[in-house]
């Protein structure tokens, strides 16, 4: 474990930076980590963690509590997003006291998943690995500089992250419930997961959705029945349902990106 007090080489990079005004809280966390073999590093709150990324400390996955004193974990995600321009670390929140508008504001921040307190170890490990395979996925699909930016791949992940940076900006000037229909939604956000080998579960999807739990959950039944979405049950937590795409949902998606990415300039 490495510390913000200990000697650390600021061109290293981290598994996970851990961030909570609980010092137990931390110590726990990181144990549970580093026995998984994670690198870790701490800090006691959002200001701390910020400064330390600032300073040039780089992690892969913050793992960061939502109620903290000063700075919350949600106006650090803001921040943290601001300071990692396009590259930032997939952001892992978690909290005892968590509600859905805060899940819902957490995964329209980008964060990989919310988990609650008190933390399975496991599900925890499970969550990170889980998002260093999603930072892997997104490294691999963004070109090095003077490098050749072709690929069908790249492209696609090009174009679904413009889609949802338009998403974010019409969310900022609109009012969500002008565009109140999750389906699409959903689809991108499974696909974006597809892409980034990362797993998608019932809760992160419904909160991505933007509308009320019982509408998306309405909405993956519809998706459902037209053979575009399956959900399984996760054999390691009984608690979490992952939804994947199904092999017809794929196509589709993917389908939609061919023609999308073959269409005549305007």
């Amino acid at each position: 474990m490495s510390s913000p007090d200990g000697p650390f080489p600021p061109d290293r990079t981290v598994d996970v930076l851990v961030v909570d005004d609980d010092s137990d809280a931390v110590e726990e966390l990181v144990e549970c980590m580093v026995k998984a073999g994670l690198s870790c590093l701490s800090a006691g709150d959002g200001w701390q963690a910020l400064k330390l990324l600032a300073d040039g400390r780089r992690a892969k996955v913050v793992v960061s509590d939502l109620r903290m004193p000063e700075l919350t974990g949600l106006e650090f995600a803001e921040r943290l997003a601001r300071l990692g321009g396009g590259d930032g670390p997939e952001v892992i929140f978690v909290s005892g006291h968590a509600g859905f508008d805060d899940a819902v504001e957490a995964i329209r921040l980008g964060a990989r998943d919310l988990l609650t307190k008190p933390v399975d170890g496991p599900r925890l490990v499970k969550a990170v690995k889980s998002a260093l395979l999603a930072r892997q996925g997104r490294d691999r699909a963004t070109p090095a500089v003077g490098a050749e930016t072709g690929g069908l791949a790249t492209r696609k992940r090009a174009a679904l992250k413009q889609m949802r940076s338009l998403r974010r900006m019409r969310s900022q000037h609109f009012p969500t419930q002008l565009f109140s229909d999750p389906c699409w939604e959903m689809l991108l956000d499974l696909y974006d997961g597809h892409l980034a080998g990362a797993e998608v579960t019932v809760t992160s999807l419904g909160a991505a959705s933007g509308v009320p739990l019982t509408t998306a959950l309405r909405r993956m039944d519809q998706l459902k029945a037209h053979g575009l979405i399956e959900r399984t049950e996760d054999i390691e937590d009984k608690r979490r349902t992952i939804v994947r795409l199904t092999q017809a949902g794929l196509a589709a998606v993917e389908g939609f990106f061919d023609t999308y990415l073959q269409r005549p300039p305007t």
